[in-house]
């Protein structure tokens, strides 16, 4: 059986006249439909987008009593990547933000159809996610352990509970499973339609076949968009235009950066069998095999992440609405290979269609929501790295919060627009960052694992003298920082791969460096910690700091407080430390992945007073923390002034010249010590 269908693969590979039937196309015409309602003149929010996402904000917000709101979508509801998604709702999710959206997306997508009339396909059919090895039995644990704290039900179950929840499956290389009765199936065009269907008695309009062409700013902030169907007014814009949100953003006068790219995303539909599947049969998560399998209308519907992507509109946007792409059997071969191997018995299995649909992927596996950093009230829903009917009701319910409150009533930050900078979205980038994120959708998470694409974007001067003692790095917002150093005699291939949940091969040696810290004295380099220097000609900075922050600031100049930024409701937005260099002018250090939030957050924040400047200086110096009990010793050998603790103490900065520094890179020797 399996030769005879790898045959028929390759039969059809190899006649490209041959095309399958359309089984989720609808048909299009090739021109636009006429408009029988004119565009408004204005409008509180426009939202681009008329898929899973741009559907779930417009519900939400009108739910929340804003009525003045207006969806555009370029093509019709649904027709992009939400039209061709499999449709699988999976709450098994690593991240914690994620798994609350997925759960109360699954409960939203229960009651929708009751609530609007419009049949979903809802159907409640559990999901089992295998494991063949023991690391994967952890790491499906550790997700177990997460849904039972938030009340969701689910169990690790044996290899012969997985054949009887599935009689399909070939269980004789698995070592367990996890078991999620909750788990549903959708139809993912259906669910938007509901959601646009219930926006729509709220008031909110909805226009098809019209393209948003430019977003409109003045003075930093949203006033209104271009379309090609006129102009409209709005004081906020919502951008969930999926894989062409990076193009969008960049249409704008002032350009908001939204780092994703898409790759081609393939999943196989097959005829019904013999003998149909029941509708209400588990999803089959096979991340070993990098596949999942679900039911489909008494046949197959199997698809998978492969290890060689192949991405796609690198160059940008080029059709109005996503249709079926080229297929690729000789690419889909190794998951069709997996899918065989794990349900043998199929005898019958005739093809329907090769689906090649894009998907939408971010440099991080993590989706993008939240508020540019640059334009105000310009807000951004995208990049759902394949997961986005499993999202799209959490994530429009906290992006509708997050602007009618101010905030979402959850901490969304591993979602934040704001922890990428300008490098992250370089298209080139962009593009090799993807074909790395593809495959590690089905790879092992385990502790402290590394991105390899995209790296020595950012680097400390003292990165080559550094890297020359046996460095190992990490990456943080594109900085490269030190993890710890390999000794002289280790294998260091050996522990460039030492990727497990029990103790790393790399454990003793990091344990010798903490042990160094707190018993003699080391060096790091601390130089991608972010810094900001806020000044002003009067005592504009101290009053404003003095507003935005937990502590008091009004210290003696030389003196350094540990403090919080806070919200206004008295939330953390940001830990950080700050110096008073002189009565006008304080120094601002906070952690390396904070600086596009932090820098954002204090611009919106600060009086619109000439006088006042803020100057983010993190290229500006190279920062070292000399730590332990023998860094005062140190430190006074390389200073002529004393350094002892009455002279030199806690929470105390003063401009020094250590000479023996002189010659670093060109420097004079000349730095600010800060003392914590």
């Amino acid at each position: 059986m399996f030769l005879r269908l790898l045959s028929d693969v390759r039969w059809r590979a190899a006649n490209p006249k041959w095309r399958s039937p359309t089984c989720c196309r609808r048909s299009t015409s090739s021109t636009a439909e006429p408009h029988p309602v004119s565009l408004p003149a204005r409008a509180q929010v426009v939202i681009c987008g008329g898929g899973i996402m741009g559907t779930s904000v417009a519900y939400h917000l009108s739910k929340m009593g804003w009525k003045d709101i207006v969806l555009l979508e370029q093509g019709r509801l649904a027709a992009g990547t939400t039209r061709f998604c499999a449709g699988i709702v999976s709450t098994a999710r690593h991240v914690s933000i994620e798994l609350k959206m997925a759960d109360y997306s699954n409960k939203l997508y229960q009651q929708l159809e009751q609530e609007t009339g419009v049949n979903t396909g809802y159907t409640k059919t559990g999901s089992i996610s295998l494991a063949q090895t023991q690391d994967r039995l952890i790491s499906l644990k550790r997700i177990a352990s997460s849904l039972n704290v938030m009340g969701i039900p689910c169990e690790i179950i044996t290899p012969k509970q997985v054949a009887q929840l599935h009689p399909l499956i070939n269980i004789h290389d698995l070592v367990g499973a996890m078991y999620v009765p909750e788990d549903a199936l959708v139809s993912s065009a259906n669910v938007s339609l509901a959601l646009a269907t219930a926006a729509s008695r709220n008031g909110v309009q909805i226009h098809e076949r019209t393209s948003v062409s430019h977003v409109s700013v003045q003075k930093g902030r949203v006033t209104g968009v271009e379309t090609d169907r006129g102009q409209i007014q709005c004081q906020y814009f919502v951008n969930c235009a999926g894989q062409w949100a990076y193009e969008l953003g960049h249409s704008g006068e002032e350009p908001v950066n939204i780092p994703l790219h898409a790759c081609e995303h393939f999943y196989l539909l097959t005829h019904p069998l013999k003998e149909p599947l029941a509708s209400n049969l588990p999803t089959i998560v096979d991340p070993d095999g990098r596949i999942y399998i679900r039911n489909w209308q008494g046949g197959i519907l199997s698809g998978g992440f492969e290890k060689n992507p192949k991405p796609l509109f690198t160059e940008g946007r080029n059709q109005l609405e996503i249709q079926n792409l080229q297929e690729d059997w000789d690419h889909f071969e190794p998951l069709l290979s997996a899918l065989l191997r794990r349900m043998p018995d199929l005898e019958a299995l005739q093809i329907m269609q090769l689906v090649n649909c894009p998907e939408s992927f971010t440099p991080d596996m993590r989706c993008i929501m939240g508020e540019s950093p640059t334009v105000r009230g310009y807000f951004v829903l995208a990049g759902m790295n394949s997961a986005g009917i499993s999202y799209g009701g959490g994530a429009g319910k906290y992006l509708a919060e997050w602007m009618v409150n101010g905030y979402p009533s959850e901490n969304v930050w591993p979602l934040d627009l704001k922890r990428f900078g300008t490098l992250q979205s370089s298209r080139t980038f962009l593009r090799h960052r993807v074909m790395e994120v593809m495959p590690l959708m089905c790879d092992l998470k385990v502790p402290r694992w590394d991105f390899q694409t995209g790296r020595q974007l950012r680097t400390s001067p003292l990165y080559d003298r550094l890297d020359a003692q046996g460095a190992r790095w990490m990456e943080k917002h594109g900085f490269e920082r030190v993890k710890y150093f390999v000794p002289p005699g280790k294998d260091l291939l050996d522990l460039d791969q030492s990727k497990t949940f029990y103790k790393p091969d790399w454990f003793d040696i990091v344990g010798s460096e903490v042990k160094c810290c707190k018993e003699a004295v080391c060096v790091i380099d601390m130089s991608s910690f972010t810094k900001f220097e806020i000044s002003s000609t009067g005592d504009q900075a101290l009053e404003t700091l003095q507003y935005l922050f937990s502590n008091d600031l009004d210290v003696p100049v030389g003196h350094v407080v540990h403090t919080g930024m806070l919200n206004e409701k008295g939330g953390y937005e940001n830990d950080c430390s700050i110096a008073r260099l002189s009565k006008r002018s304080f120094f601002m250090i906070s952690p390396t992945d904070q600086q596009v939030h932090c820098w954002a957050w204090l611009k919106n924040r600060l009086p619109d007073d000439s006088n006042l400047t803020m100057e983010d200086v993190t290229w500006k110096y190279t920062a070292l923390n000399l730590i332990g009990p023998r860094a005062v010793d140190v430190l006074s050998e390389l200073s002529y002034a004393p350094m002892t603790p009455e002279h030199f103490p806690s929470l105390f900065c003063k401009v020094s010249d250590l000479p023996r520094l002189k010659g670093l890179n060109g420097g004079s020797g000349g730095c600010v010590v800060v003392g914590l």
